[in-house]
């Protein structure tokens, strides 16, 4: 029997040496980042005023904290504080500074009371599609609503998976992509809720909601050669995963040809190595009503 898809919370569950999959996740966090011009913060919160409180969801190794945290400015009084959580402990560094702590949570349970109206900022990025259902995401997504203090922010960081070039231009790409989209669709996840994220903010009573686009430039197109050359080996590592699990799928909802998938990593390490290709990720953030 086949194991879980990789990404899925299943899979995440089952990892004991986290090291090869942050690998992949900072290559990835630097990808979205040069994407976004460098931006990791979109809410225009303001740091320099007064400690703040930031909630990241599905953390892995805390990054994303450590990132924002050293680009930060020092309020006079106190410290800004992180809280990181993630499915699988294993992802956790074995030591960090007191202003960031660690705690293992499913983004598919209950989140602790005393989190309520706590944070000045909730973070989520990439994490969504573990939820499942685009009606189990929106439900996330309205959970954590729940923790921002009023006036904070929340933000969401999520990719349309769907090629934005023309499949004459990236076939191979294309081909990754409907891997994805029909493994996720399988297990009951909904890939394609990211146009509608923005949405679902408004229609919470979330003020100033706003959405920009950025596209990670991967192998060939970035003109950072060492990000692009490993922003290769992320997207195939990824696409290794979703071609093993697409061959596992009923004939009638297997996205590719078996010969196809047989050599879709050789062959989009090709392409992407001679013509590069763009992964499109959706920011989108908005802020409670004070």
């Amino acid at each position: 029997m086949a194991g879980p898809a990789i990404s899925s919370p299943e899979w995440y569950l089952k990892v004991k040496d986290a090291s090869s999959d942050i690998d992949r996740l900072t290559i990835y966090h630097f990808g979205f980042k040069q994407a976004a011009n460098g931006t990791l913060i979109f809410a225009p919160l303001d740091f320099s005023t007064a400690p703040r409180a930031v909630l990241d969801i599905g953390t892995a190794d805390g990054l994303w904290m450590r990132d924002v945290q050293s680009s930060l400015p020092s309020p006079p009084h106190g410290t800004h504080t992180f809280i990181g959580t993630d499915i699988n402990e294993s992802f956790f560094p074995a030591s960090s500074p007191s202003t960031i702590r660690y705690i293992k949570q499913d983004i598919r349970e209950p989140l602790p009371p005393s989190w309520q109206a706590s944070f000045d900022l909730v973070n989520l990025r990439m994490i969504l599609i573990a939820a499942g259902s685009g009606s189990a995401q929106r439900t996330v997504v309205n959970e954590h609503i729940k923790l921002v203090k009023p006036g904070g922010w929340i933000q969401i960081g999520d990719c349309d998976r769907i090629c934005p070039t023309p499949v004459e231009e990236n076939p191979r790409y294309h081909d990754m992509f409907a891997c994805i989209r029909a493994v996720c669709h399988s297990s009951g996840a909904d890939p394609l809720e990211a146009p509608n994220m923005k949405k679902w903010l408004e229609e919470a009573g979330l003020l100033d909601v706003q959405e920009r686009t950025a596209m990670r430039a991967v192998g060939k197109r970035n003109l950072d050669e060492d990000l692009g050359s490993k922003g290769i080996e992320a997207d195939l590592i990824i696409a290794r995963g979703f071609a093993d699990a697409a061959k596992g799928l009923g004939p009638s909802v297997k996205p590719l040809p078996e010969e196809t998938l047989d050599t879709l990593v050789v062959d989009l390490e090709k392409e992407l190595s001679e013509i590069g290709a763009y992964f499109p990720m959706r920011f989108i953030w908005g802020r409670k009503p004070s």
